[in-house]
Formats: structure tokens, C-alpha cells, sequence
């Protein structure tokens, strides 16, 4: 599937709140309760993975600002066992603004995807069943190293036996609620929530200025965890409901209260349906495997800007250059070339230039390797991005190119001469 900035965007920061969420929500369900939810958390992963044949996914994401809501993200997502087939309709809104949605349709064969920026579909056709798409769901419970992640959140759940309610249904299912003021969320679970939450606030400013997020300098902190999860007679989850609200202040002094909400149920198990879109008289893209979307249109020169803050404003500190000189039988080649202005070369280092012409496949996708003028080895991929753009997504990285990563602009915007 092809990620458009506004999608990476909502995804990376609704991602992280909702751990911050799903920890202090467990955390609160300790004693019977922590273990009999947890139990129903795996018992439902196992059967998504292999026992219930298909159902659909829907999940609702906000963010607000004192009382305000400044994102919204909605996910769809239906899962077929028998076909290995899953289908995603995702829309996203900041603010008062208009709206983006995205689909993806994906099984062994192929996988499609449409943004909100046209009428394209982009198809990407596999000589060979992909591996990674054995299954429609893979239960985390089972991949590598989650039995030891299971024990370390375990030993860190601490002593809030006294705050959970459990109650069994009439219908023999349970209903699992807990609740945490100020005063009862351990020092420990502030602490990380807190400073990871303030990271996350200033990376997705820095990214996405559309989502108008206040700029929290001190005193934050976790202010109250909700939640709420109904299981049922089978031991599955059906739906499951968060709310954390961290309070802060901003550089002048003002107090903001931040909430995220998080709300997911499992619907239609048995009577969804994954219908393959019909494209015959659509606007489509082909692309080869292995280039990620990206076709021979996509040749050419793109640049965004080397920003950084300074003295409480933006300001720009270079360029970044990021021309690609070829793209088929499921290779792209080109070249990485930033400048600096030689007032600003002390305080961001030596500017990166790097050529690639190799690649290693992922789950995820192919990913292109480069190498610095010192040796160092890292690893990209990039995806088409609206209307002739493109964005680079970082994965591995040198340890000297991931020091400078806080100032990345990973939208690249076509330069036309």
C-alpha cells in the first residue's frame, strides 16, 4: 500500500497515542480482570488470524484540544481468511478542513491503492505470491519476541489492582471498565507517556502544520485514562473504547488539555464480503513489482527544504535534491543531494550525498540502499505522492544520518524546468 504524507502522518501519531491509551487502560485492569483481558486479547487475535473466515474492522480516532476536535481519522478494514484478501478505506480531516480518503485493496496477487489527489488507481501486479501476504492477519502474539515484550509489560503494570471493574453479563459475556485520575497513574507511566507524547507533538508540528497542534513546553502530564471493553460468551473481544487526556502548557504560559480517543469494534464476522474493484473503464497505473507505485512518469528532479527552528522561527537552513533517473523492471535508480548554507553547516553537519541503484525486499516493501561518503550504509523507500510528487520514508539509518533526522522533510515535490 502507497502512504501519502497526510496518511503517514495521521497513522504515526494516532499509532503512538493509542499505545500510551492501551497501557495505562491495562494497566488499570490488573488482578482478575488483567488476566482474564488479556486472555480475551489473545484468544481474539488467534481467531482473526485463522478462525473466524472473514469480518470487517472499524476503528475511530481524535484528537482534541481543549473540548476541540483538530483530527479525525476513520478506518474500514474487512479481512478475508479463505482468499488471504484485505480492503481498507481510510478518511482523514484536520480541522475544518476538507477531508482525504484512501482506499487499498491488497491480496497474494496484487494490491491496489487510491488517494483522495485524483482518479488513479495504482496497481501493482506480483510475478510470485508475495510471502508476507500468506495470511490476512498475522496475530502479534506470535511473532518473534513477543513472549519476552508480554513479560517486560507485565513487570511494569505495578500495583493498581483496587481499579478494576469487572462485570459478567447476562448473556455470559463481560464488560471490563477502569478508570485513572492524576493521582493514580504510577510515576513511571507519566513519566514515559508524557515525554513520549511531547515528542510526538513537536515531530507531527514540525511534519503537518494543517493539524495545528499546540506547542507543549512544560508541566505535562497524564490528567485521566478511560476505558471500556466488552467480550464475549467466547471469549472475544467486540469492542473496546480509550480516552487519555494529558494536560501541558504552551511557551506563553497557557494551560491545554489534549485528548485522544480511541474506539474499535469487530462487525460482520461471517457476512463480510471483499469484492476486488472493477477497473475496466478506471484512470489506472501499472506498476512492476518491486518499484512501489512508482513508474517511468516519475523520472525526474524533486527538491523540498532543509528547515529548522531558530530563535522561536522556521527558518530555511538548505535544499534537499532528490532526482530519479530510472524506473523499471523493478528497480529505480538515482540520487540523494542536500546543500547547506555555510552559516548553518555546524549546527546540521556535513551535507548528505549518496547515490542507489540496489534494493532488499521487506514485508513492507523493496527499500533502496545508499551509501555515505564515509562508509556508512542506510535504507529508503519511496512512494508516489498526489500529483507527481513523491515521499521518502527512512528505514535503516546511519547513526551520523540519524542524529539530523528531526529537521526531515520527507515530502518531495517535482521540479519542472
Amino acid at each position: 500500500m502507497k502512504l501519502n504524507k497526510k496518511t503517514v502522518t495521521a497513522l504515526s501519531f494516532t499509532l503512538g497515542a493509542t499505545l500510551f491509551i492501551s497501557t495505562a487502560f491495562a494497566d488499570a485492569l490488573i488482578g482478575s480482570g488483567y488476566d482474564q483481558l488479556k486472555s480475551s486479547i489473545k484468544t481474539t487475535a488467534s481467531q482473526m488470524e485463522t478462525g473466524l473466515g472473514n469480518y470487517t474492522m472499524e476503528a475511530m480516532y481524535t484528537m482534541k484540544n481543549n473540548g476541540e476536535t483538530f483530527m479525525e481519522v476513520s478506518q474500514r478494514t474487512k479481512y478475508d481468511s479463505a482468499t488471504k484478501a484485505t480492503e481498507n478505506t481510510s478518511v482523514t480531516q484536520y480541522g475544518k478542513a476538507e477531508p482525504t480518503q484512501n482506499y487499498s485493496y491488497q491480496d497474494p496477487n496484487r494490491s491496489i491503492w487510491k488517494g483522495s489527489f485524483d482518479d488513479t488507481y495504482n496497481v501493482t501486479e506480483y510475478s510470485q505470491p508475495l510471502p508476507s501476504r500468506d495470511r490476512a492477519f498475522r496475530d502479534p502474539f506470535k511473532e518473534q519476541g513477543a513472549a519476552e515484550l508480554e513479560k517486560v509489560f507485565d513487570a511494569i503494570v505495578g500495583n493498581l489492582k483496587d481499579y478494576v471493574q469487572a462485570e459478567n453479563g447476562t448473556d455470559g459475556g463481560k464488560t471490563y471498565s477502569a478508570s485513572l485520575s492524576e493521582a493514580q497513574v504510577p510515576a513511571l507511566v507519566n513519566a514515559i507517556a508524557s515525554f513520549g507524547f511531547k515528542k510526538i507533538l513537536v515531530d507531527e508540528s514540525r511534519s503537518n502544520r494543517e493539524m495545528n497542534i499546540p506547542q507543549i513546553e512544560s508541566d505535562i502530564y497524564v490528567k485521566k485514562v478511560t476505558g471500556l471493553a466488552s467480550q464475549q460468551k467466547d471469549g472475544m473481544l467486540e469492542n473496546i473504547t480509550g480516552e487519555i487526556v494529558l494536560s501541558g502548557k504552551d511557551k506563553d504560559g497557557n494551560v491545554h488539555d489534549l485528548s485522544v480517543g480511541v474506539t474499535a469494534r469487530m462487525t460482520a464476522v461471517g457476512d463480510t464480503k471483499i469484492v476486488m474493484p472493477d477497473l475496466t473503464n478506471a484512470n489506472v497505473t501499472k506498476a512492476e513489482q518491486g518499484d512501489n507505485g512508482l513508474s517511468s512518469k516519475y523520472v525526474g528532479k524533486y527538491k523540498n527544504d532543509i528547515v529548522i527552528e531558530k530563535n522561536g522561527q522556521f527558518v530555511k537552513a538548505g535544499e534537499r535534491v532528490l532526482e530519479i533517473t530510472s524506473v523499471g523492471q523493478g528497480r529505480v535508480t538515482g540520487t540523494y543531494t542536500e546543500t547547506v548554507k555555510p552559516e548553518f553547516e555546524k549546527e546540521i553537519g556535513e551535507p548528505l550525498v549518496f547515490t542507489f541503484n540496489d534494493k532488499s525486499e521487506s514485508d513492507r516493501g523493496p527499500a533502496y540502499i545508499f551509501t555515505t561518503s564515509a562508509g556508512e550504509k542506510g535504507s529508503f523507500q519511496l512512494f508516489p505522492n498526489g500529483m507527481g510528487n513523491v515521499f521518502m520514508h527512512t528505514q535503516e539509518l546511519p547513526v551520523s544520518v540519524a542524529k539530523r533526522m528531526d529537521n526531515f522533510g520527507a515530502e518531495f515535490n517535482r521540479v519542472f524546468e
